[in-house]
């Protein structure tokens, strides 16, 4: 496979595996991959949750609140 990535990516790459937070920009890549897939399958876990739930049609109130969700960093989230 073969990945191009953005200048300012492959330099924040290039930055990481020179100082020593991976060894190859194979491994950020695939560490970043796997990232996004349990990102993707808690998000799909959260929706299966939310069709076994019985709801109200959402506010917009509860729309802002899944935005904000979204945008937290993974490890600050609850179940």
């Amino acid at each position: 496979m073969e990945i191009t990535l953005r200048p300012d990516l492959a330099a924040y790459v290039d930055q990481r595996v020179r100082g020593g937070a991976f060894v190859s920009a194979a491994e950020l890549i695939q560490e970043a991959v796997r990232r996004k897939m349990e990102d993707d399958s808690w998000m799909e876990q959260k929706v299966v949750d939310a069709e076994q739930t019985e709801l109200s049609p959402p506010t917009r109130e509860d729309l802002q609140s899944v935005r904000r969700l979204i945008r937290q960093p993974r490890a600050t989230r609850t179940s």
